[in-house]
């Protein structure tokens, strides 16, 4: 589905997006269960003070929303692991903008992100089998490394890491995350 998305801004989320934010991170959960090794039953418990300081950054978690007119359509995150390298998290588009080149607004956003904090390898998981999800992630430069992420996901299967190393110059298209 074509979707004309001129209202389109990607940002990162301050505290007033705290709604926003717990909305579309439930959705994403609801709609792709089997991705993402946070599940909704742990997310919906989340108190409205939980998700403010997530929106706000008060937490290891950085957020950034694709928004289309008044509503959340994407999602991604960003949080420094406890190896110290920058992981994504969170990578989610709603299904009827899916195509559309949201998701390369968000990669892009949260590459400058780590970027401007500092980091210049950014990691994520990913399951092999998702083939839609390496070929995306491929086409942004990120390859894969032999190590697993040690949680399972719902299905059994375990994700793979993939990695990119970002050039604060490299980025002929620069995004702006504080718009």
């Amino acid at each position: 589905m074509s979707q004309n998305l001129h209202e389109l801004v990607v940002r990162l989320t301050v505290e007033e997006d705290w709604k926003t934010l717990k909305a579309v991170r439930l959705e994403s959960l609801l709609d792709s269960p089997d991705v993402f090794s946070a599940t909704y039953a742990t997310a919906e418990k989340y108190s409205e003070s939980q998700w403010r300081d997530r929106a706000s950054h008060k937490t290891q978690y950085q957020y950034i929303l694709a928004i289309e007119g008044t509503r959340a359509v994407g999602i991604i995150g960003g949080t420094q692991n406890s190896a110290l390298e920058f992981n994504v998290v969170a990578m989610w588009v709603k299904s009827e903008f899916r195509g559309c080149g949201i998701a390369d607004l968000l990669i892009s956003a949260i590459k400058e992100l780590a970027i401007s904090k500092g980091h210049y390898r950014i990691v994520l998981s990913v399951s092999p089998h998702n083939l839609r999800a390496v070929s995306f992630y491929s086409k942004h430069c990120f390859v894969f490394i032999p190590e697993w992420e040690s949680l399972a996901l719902s299905t059994g299967e375990k994700n793979q890491k993939m990695e990119c190393f970002l050039s604060p110059l490299s980025n002929a298209k620069r995004v702006d995350i504080n718009n």
